[in-house]
């Protein structure tokens, strides 16, 4: 075949931690998770197959299978010198993901993930999606076959190389895609990504020229052989089993991934997920009849790991279940995309009522406008499950419509709503109401005479009534019109800078850190999600930043992060807001060394952070992010 990794021209200076590689912690939730959500959109929606078909295999293959290896090895050797011989390159994010991958090339075999599914295969568009970071497959912007979220199958790869074959009546299609970091070969500068493709003795290029081999590599080909007539196989290199200690627990991940956030579908019949380990020889099949036992073992799960707050955990999962098998269908309809099951609990439990939104046989969230916990107080409890189906693709007034566009980047939770329109919203939360009044009339209000208490609650002995101590008054002095809330308007003195206190950590009330100097509030769109998290505890976060203004030559940002105290300025004695010190901020890929400082100046092109903390916070932390713009002497400009 003629093809070989290949690694463009390119004039950017890319690291090995840059924020494709940092988005996403190698667990198996978002990376299985965003796997079967593609196989089952190309199955489904696409092919309109009855049933999407997802194989998993955990292999060990040689090393030497791995297509362009020779390209990849001087690729990595190029970019790992320059990294060391460059000071300020020398960061244990960069060090960790430089040993990774070293220490998987020393090695003569190597583990592989292949997910292989029956949906509509790839063809030219469709691959270009894959190997372009800005480029989107998810029709109306929500969901769809690839998009962005392909990038989460790199954070288990410690090669961070993933290849893909596609099949389809037209043909064969394969390429593959490799993230290193920017380097030189002689005088000119390659590109950080490497691309499977026919070699044509040009190395600039783009990646929808078309180049690409129409056959897939020999790594890839027994897949492509178990493929009919069209579908894809993914295959992740290097596969570092996301992590774990054990191996062996990779095949138990999968097992578990699926029948949680894909219940509703297997349940329906709408997908089937095989899981197969090589070197041991399980293999399982979760479909409707399996998906109660793959549950069981997981249903007194109340949590999830550090850093993956927000996802289904087992015990609501395994109550869904028994919801979608023995729960009664409201008669009462709102949208004809919408179906709801319902299941009475008992009164006396200490359940408390939820509400499961699927959509396409896919979970969504628990914490949907009106559906919330906190929504059906004085209501007896209840488990419900919302099932989304598309009704009329053409038709965006259907609440299907609605929520897909709302939803996030990972399509967990609706964290786009406000980017709805004002109307969209309002027919959006008014659909949602009418589903929550129907529920709340099926379950019923809990009389006066019914109400209970959860065994333990407010019970106290004799001996432990005791009169409470009084508090002291503590006047605070004013903090010369500080505000840290965030409104972008918010405009407030500049005063003198404030030197940075050291300190380890969220510091004690007794020793709150002092609060940088004010700055002039920053007009700025923000998002803040927190990376690799240990024990309860985070360290490194990611932020997307959008300065909204025009600056001074004379201007400077500067970035702080605080953890809010939980009080405000209502409560009898407010704390203020505790200032985390920051190691480093790694800049649209450009890492700045902060040293532990309190504040960082940044550009004002910023856009994308990965902000390295001094010292772990517990994740329980409501952490913000906060850009001031200062003005230095003048002409002192940045």
């Amino acid at each position: 075949m003629d093809a070989d990794l290949v690694f463009p021209h390119d004039y950017r200076s890319d690291g090995f931690t840059t924020n494709v590689t940092s988005r996403q912690a190698a667990e198996p939730d978002p990376v299985v998770r965003e796997l079967l959500q593609n196989s089952l959109d190309a199955a489904i929606r696409e092919a309109e197959r009855e049933r999407a078909e997802v194989h998993f295999t955990i292999a060990r293959r040689s090393l030497s299978d791995l297509p362009g290896l020779a390209a990849y090895r001087k690729a990595f050797s190029a970019a790992r010198k320059e990294r060391e011989a460059d000071r300020t390159a020398k960061t244990h994010d960069q060090q960790s993901a430089i040993k990774r991958i070293q220490d998987a090339l020393d090695l003569t075999e190597m583990s592989v993930l292949f997910c292989r599914d029956n949906g509509v295969g790839l063809d030219l568009r469709r691959l270009q999606a894959l190997l372009s970071e800005g480029n989107s497959n998810k029709a109306g912007g929500g969901a769809g076959s690839y998009g962005l979220g392909h990038l989460t199958a790199y954070a288990a790869s410690d090669l961070r190389y993933v290849l893909y074959a596609g099949r389809q009546a037209a043909g064969d299609i394969a390429s593959g895609h490799a993230i290193l970091a920017s380097h030189r070969a002689g005088k000119d500068r390659l590109a950080a990504d490497g691309y499977w493709r026919r070699v044509d003795g040009v190395l600039s290029y783009t990646v929808d020229d078309g180049n690409y081999p129409d056959e897939a590599p020999s790594l890839l080909q027994s897949e492509m052989d178990r493929i009919d007539s069209s579908g894809t196989v993914i295959a992740i290199a290097g596969f570092n089993h996301f992590h774990d200690d054990d191996p062996a627990s990779a095949f138990d991940d999968i097992c578990r991934v699926a029948a949680v956030n894909f219940l509703a579908a297997i349940v329906g019949g709408q997908m089937v997920v095989h899981v197969h380990d090589e070197q041991s020889g399980k293999h399982k099949e979760v479909n409707g009849d399996s998906v109660a036992e793959v549950l069981d073992r997981i249903s007194a799960q109340q949590r999830l790991p550090g850093g993956m707050a927000g996802w289904l955990v087992g015990s609501q999962a395994y109550r869904a279940l028994e919801t979608l098998q023995a729960g009664r269908m409201l008669d009462r309809s709102v949208d004809r995309s919408v179906e709801v099951r319902f299941r009475a609990l008992e009164e006396q439990s200490n359940d408390r009522s939820r509400v499961q939104v699927f959509r396409d046989g896919m979970w969504i969230t628990n914490d949907a406008p009106e559906l919330r916990t906190g929504d059906f107080t004085g209501v007896k409890p209840f488990d419900a499950v919302v099932l989304l189906r598309d009704a009329d693709p053409d038709d965006l007034s259907e609440v299907y419509d609605l929520v897909r566009n709302a939803e996030g980047p990972e399509h967990r939770g609706l964290t786009k709503f406000r980017e709805l329109t004002k109307p969209q919203r309002d027919q959006l939360r008014e659909t949602l109401r009418q589903i929550a009044e129907g529920l709340r009339e099926e379950a019923g209000q809990i009389e006066h005479q019914e109400s209970y208490t959860p065994a333990g609650f407010a019970v106290f002995n004799a001996d432990d009534v005791r009169d409470a101590t009084p508090v002291p008054r503590i006047r605070h002095r004013p903090t010369g019109g500080y505000q840290t809330g965030t409104d972008p308007t918010n405009q407030v003195a500049e005063d003198p800078p404030t030197p940075e206190e050291p300190g380890q950590g969220i510091p004690s009330e007794r020793h709150t850190r002092r609060a940088p100097a004010p700055g002039r509030a920053v007009r700025l769109k923000r998002s803040v999600v927190p990376l690799e998290s240990v024990n309860g505890e985070v360290r490194r976060l990611a932020a997307a930043v959008e300065i909204g203004e025009e600056a001074a030559k004379r201007d400077r940002y500067e970035l702080r992060v605080f953890a809010e105290s939980g009080s405000d300025e209502s409560c009898e004695q407010p704390l203020q807001p505790q200032w985390l010190s920051i190691r480093s901020v790694t800049v649209d890929g450009q890492e700045i060394n902060a040293g532990g400082k309190l504040e960082v100046a940044i550009p004002k092109t910023a856009r994308s952070l990965i902000i390295n903390l001094n010292d772990a916070v517990p994740t329980t932390a409501t952490l913000e992010l906060d850009i001031v713009r200062r003005r230095t002497a003048a002409g002192s400009g940045e």
